[in-house]
């Protein structure tokens, strides 16, 4: 998501207290204090997506985590370099690191971050095409997420799962995956990964012929992501949406989404999927209905 005005000043605000605050402790203190202050400024940077600044920050600070012993500041600067080479598109690089990173977050028994590890190296496999090694790696993660009893990653875990399944066009598996997710995302109150949730829950009924199930779901899906002002995902959702409706052969309520959608389509310049939307509503005058 992008950041807005306010946000990025407050962002490099922040970035020149740190340099300053990292000049006084590079004479007044340990390896591990300088480490810890290089990799405050390395994030700092990769919040503003500067990630040459970041990759060079954590990489001062390993020698500093190195001279220290700090096997915990080591991991965590493994991690951010992953992370910084993946956003260079370099995820092999990118595996090499956070599987270091991994490995000595398990050492120390630090079962979060070694889940967030993980879940990030299934991140990286996945953009290299490898969904099956992925979705082993967010296996390994959810494992440890479900041991840590933590709600909003197990969720987005069993997104990620359910997505690949999708793909792979196992649709029940990626429901299960999906109607798992809804109540922990419910709890949480995040409405962002709710709407994502009841989107592909509701797709999945749809692809497997329940579209009566399906409705609601993708109702409350346009529904949030309209509050939200995502007009791409609301777009996707009403499409969808008619579609349930012409299944199910309510044709009013089917022309209203697509009647609603076409102008979502218009002001994202996606002149092909207005076209559509017209064409189908075309074909429903032709019928009468």
């Amino acid at each position: 998501m992008s950041l807005t005005d306010s946000e990025r000043a407050h962002i490099q605000e922040a970035l020149q207290n740190q340099r300053n605050t990292l000049a006084v402790t590079r004479i007044t203190g340990d390896p591990g204090e300088i480490g810890r202050g290089l990799v405050h400024l390395a994030e700092l940077h990769g919040m503003l997506e500067d990630h040459a600044e970041s990759r060079r920050h954590y990489e001062e600070a390993l020698g500093f985590f190195q001279t220290a012993g700090d096997k915990h500041g080591q991991a965590q600067v493994y991690f951010g370099l992953g992370v910084a080479r993946a956003n260079f598109e370099d995820h092999k690089g990118a595996i090499e690191h956070i599987a270091q990173a991994t490995a000595l977050f398990n050492e120390l028994k630090d079962q979060e971050n070694e889940a967030l590890c993980r879940a990030a190296i299934g991140e990286s496999l996945r953009s290299l095409g490898h969904a099956r090694a992925a979705e082993e790696k967010y296996q390994e993660a959810l494992l440890l997420y479900r041991q840590a009893k933590n709600g909003a990653r197990i969720a987005q875990l069993l997104l990620d799962i359910g997505d690949i399944r999708m793909e792979a066009g196992e649709y029940e598996a990626a429901r299960k995956r999906f109607a798992e997710a809804m109540p922990l995302l419910e709890k949480e109150g995040d409405p962002e990964p709710l709407a994502l949730c009841r989107l592909l829950l509701g797709e999945a009924e749809g692809l497997l012929g329940n579209h009566n199930s399906a409705r609601p779901l993708l109702q409350s899906a346009a529904d949030l992501y309209e509050q939200l002002h995502d007009h791409a995902y609301e777009a996707r959702a009403r499409w969808d949406l008619s579609i349930a409706y012409t299944f199910t052969q309510e044709w009013t309520l089917a022309r209203a989404e697509l009647e609603a959608v076409i102008p979502l389509f218009e002001a994202q310049g996606r002149h092909d999927d207005v076209a559509k939307a017209r064409k189908v509503l075309a074909h429903f005058d032709s019928r009468g209905v």
